[in-house]
């Protein structure tokens, strides 16, 4: 019987479509790059690239066999690299993740179809068997679409490090050696003989590769997921530190201007020069000034205040305030120290890199709107804002053990069912915390 193809030999038409298809299944679930017409219009050239180019060289040497996978390889990570917003890193890994399953879905498929043109269950003809190949391999996207999607769509974009990216590539290195094994030498005791037995050692050996990587993928994103919340923890416990350390010193200092209030007083019995009574009726003003300022009607909000308050002196920087407290009654005290606390360590840090003076401002509210409690923070800002997962990325070098602050806000606002939304605009940074109040 004459064939429409060579049996023994995958068409390059096949892995070209099967290794767009791994590629997609990345792009699809990641943060993209581009808008949808531009993605869609992109996504085309990149499959006319490697059907194009796979079918031209179709087929491949053995000397030319490993260069040419190569290329591919680049061509579905330049595709990654345009389409979705990853590092550099990032991008190699979701790559090399791509073309397994690409082998996976381009074997499983041939070998489908291999089984079923042998056995007649379809005429042999050429369009029949392009759509039962189309609609082979994208069945088997959708499944795995569907894996992925269910496991990883609540996980976020997380940074790959060095040694996850090159364990991952040699997995992979390893599983399409030995998964090609029979098509570089007949002579291993790992190699088929058999177009059949080839088959299903490729085809085992690639599905056993995507699971592998899939099992390592779900253990990288637990260990992100354990070593954030350690560093939320440990943030809030900093916070909760902080907090004691600031209400102990916030005593100290009011109890100190209580009693230097008496002092004044009796000072002015005795003093009879103008300019004594005039630097005494200074000074009382500006205590007076200070018993009055931070007094919102929540304990734990002043003691932040006034702590933050005395910070924001030091380094020259306005810190305005207009909070009703008694909004935040129904809040866990170790909340309230959480979100503002991070809340005004963010701005300060922020504001702190400013040279001008006048520019160097943080405005905090806290009103109740619509049946909404909403905290919110402006403040002055210099440089550039680049944004991950919805949150600004920090600008500190160890970026591994920093940039949790607005995370554990977010946290803490979720456990009220709340939102915080973030926005910068001509160099003014703002933060709102929306909880609904309940009844």
């Amino acid at each position: 019987m004459n064939y429409l193809f060579d049996l023994s030999e995958t068409p390059g038409g096949v892995y070209a479509l099967a290794y767009w298809l791994g590629a997609i299944l990345f792009i699809s679930v990641r943060s993209k790059k581009l808008s949808t017409v531009p993605l869609v219009l992109v996504s085309i050239l990149f499959l006319i690239l490697l059907v194009g180019g796979m079918e031209l060289n179709h087929p491949v040497s053995k000397v030319w066999f490993i260069p040419s996978i190569m290329l591919y390889v680049f061509v579905i990570a330049v595709f990654i690299y345009v389409s979705v917003d990853m590092t550099i890193t990032n991008v190699l890994y979701y790559t090399a993740r791509a073309f397994l399953i690409g082998e996976f879905i381009g074997s499983l498929s041939w070998q489908l179809y291999y089984f079923s043109i042998l056995n007649d269950y379809f005429p042999n003809q050429f369009w029949i068997s392009i759509l039962f190949l189309v609609v082979l391999e994208s069945l088997i996207f959708l499944m795995i679409w569907w894996i992925e999607y269910r496991f990883i769509r609540d996980s976020k974009n997380y940074s790959i490090n060095q040694k996850e990216l090159t364990t991952t590539i040699l997995i992979v290195a390893v599983i399409f050696l030995f998964s090609n094994i029979s098509y570089l030498s007949d002579n291993t005791p790992f190699s088929g003989q058999a177009s059949a037995e080839i088959f299903n050692i490729r085809t085992l050996v690639d599905f056993g590769g995507v699971v592998l990587l899939f099992a390592s993928h779900m253990q990288i994103t637990e260990l992100n997921i354990k070593f954030e919340m350690d560093k939320l923890q440990n943030l809030l416990k900093l916070q909760v530190e902080n907090y004691e350390m600031s209400k102990k010193s916030i005593e100290m200092v009011n109890r100190k201007y209580h009693d230097l209030k008496h002092y004044i007083t009796v000072m002015k019995t005795n003093a009879h020069e103008g300019d004594s009574i005039d630097y005494l009726n200074e000074l009382e003003n500006e205590i007076k000034v200070y018993e009055a300022q931070n007094k919102t009607g929540n304990k734990v909000l002043d003691t932040i205040l006034s702590a933050k308050s005395i910070t924001c002196q030091i380094n020259n920087i306005r810190l305005n305030v207009i909070a009703d407290g008694n909004l935040l009654s129904s809040l866990d005290p170790i909340d309230i120290s959480t979100m503002f606390g991070n809340l005004l360590d963010n701005s300060i840090e922020s504001v702190k890199a400013i040279a001008d003076f006048d520019k160097k401002l943080i405005y905090l509210s806290v009103t109740k709107q619509k049946g909404f409690l909403i905290i919110h923070l402006q403040n002055s800002y210099v440089g550039n804002i680049t944004y991950k997962n919805g949150l600004p990325e920090t600008t500190k070098k160890d970026s591994m053990n920093h940039g949790y602050g607005l995370k554990s806000v977010l946290n803490t606002a979720k456990k009220y069912d709340g939102s915080l939304l973030i926005s910068n605009n001509k160099n003014w940074f703002e933060a709102r915390v929306l909880i609904p109040i309940q009844n």
